[in-house]
């Protein structure tokens, strides 16, 4: 003989001890559901929208031999205990730079559509992308980048500058 199940193990254990517990639900009830990144774009301010957030960004190392990829990783993070959401200027949330060259290159821009930036309450998200130290400079040229040192930085795509972030790297 199997036992009945128990009261916490019933899926509609509310509504079924209103009726027999042996009748079927004939009905699938729905739940409202909440966008708490939505109602937290309408009541806090943008000025503490954007100062909840920080940008990182790391390189796994310092110093690089020519031609050696380089690993760029870009860290959002939320500091506050509520999701956020953010317009963002194109519908990328965010972009990196060599040296000022948006994207190592002179040819591209971003696409002139917005977009949103959600995040999660106390959320961190990382982007990670490579530069293969070369500019690009034409549609069809690319240029070695010159040794030294050399500034990557990267932005989330709103209008304060200060959710940006950069570190120097060095190639021999």
């Amino acid at each position: 003989m199997t036992r009945p199940p128990r009261r916490v193990e019933r899926t509609d254990a509310i509504r079924r001890d209103a009726a027999d517990p042996s009748t079927p639900v004939d009905s699938v009830r729905t739940t409202r559901s909440f966008d708490a990144s939505k109602a937290t774009h309408a009541l806090l301010p943008r000025w503490l929208r954007r100062r909840a957030l920080t940008v990182d960004c790391t390189t796994d190392r310092e110093r690089y031999a020519p031609d050696d990829p380089i690993h760029l990783r870009v860290t959002v993070r939320n500091r506050l205990p509520v999701p956020l959401r953010l317009r963002t200027a194109a519908p990328v949330p965010w972009t990196w730079a060599v040296d000022g060259v948006d994207r190592a290159s002179t040819v591209d821009s971003l696409p002139p559509a917005s977009g949103t930036f959600e995040i999660a309450r106390r959320e961190r998200k990382t982007f990670d992308t490579l530069w293969h130290q070369r500019v690009r400079v034409a549609p069809d040229e690319w240029v070695a980048a010159d040794p030294g040192e050399h500034r990557l930085s990267a932005r989330l795509l709103v209008d304060d500058p200060r959710l940006a972030a950069s570190t120097t790297v060095r190639i021999e």
